[in-house]
């Protein structure tokens, strides 16, 4: 989702620097463009987010095969979101 979201912000002309923060400011980057009616996919996506940081840089962090499901289901729901967007604003 975090490599949709940087497509999705060069489709825009922007790009994201690498520095501390940089995934907060993607998702709301997409969050402020994209249609309102999406705003649960980018809450989703910023949960993702934190599950990952969790299962990655903590001790306790744990993602459920559930979860997994979930995250692939929302996922790929996204990617249409963004494809649509991306291929309506070409001319």
């Amino acid at each position: 989702m975090l490599k949709v979201s940087l497509g999705f912000m060069f489709s825009h002309g922007f790009r994201a620097r690498s520095q501390p923060g940089h995934h907060i400011a993607i998702i709301e980057f997409v969050r402020a463009r994209i249609h309102k009616k999406h705003a649960g996919l980018i809450t989703v996506f910023d949960r993702l987010r934190r599950k990952r940081n969790l299962a990655l840089y903590d001790d306790t962090g744990f993602v459920s095969h559930h979860d997994a499901e979930q995250a692939l289901e929302t996922a790929r729901n996204y990617l249409g979101v963004i494809r649509t967007d991306i291929a309506m604003q070409k001319p």
